[in-house]
């Protein structure tokens, strides 16, 4: 049994055979933060934002 609301309800048909339908929303609120990891030291990985044409770094 879902824990989550239904959205909508209905039903498929073909010929005789009738099946209940129902949706639901397919993620929940919020999110997972994936860090980027160096693989030899599973150390984070950053990153500089750097400006193309003169190459300073962007603060």
């Amino acid at each position: 049994m879902s824990t989550t609301r239904t959205l909508w309800k209905g039903a498929i048909s073909f010929g005789l055979v009738h099946i209940p339908v129902g949706l639901h929303t397919a993620s929940t609120p919020g999110g997972i933060d994936f860090d980027w990891l160096d693989k030899r030291s599973m150390d984070p990985v950053g990153y500089k934002r750097i400006n193309k044409k003169t190459g300073k770094e962007i603060t």
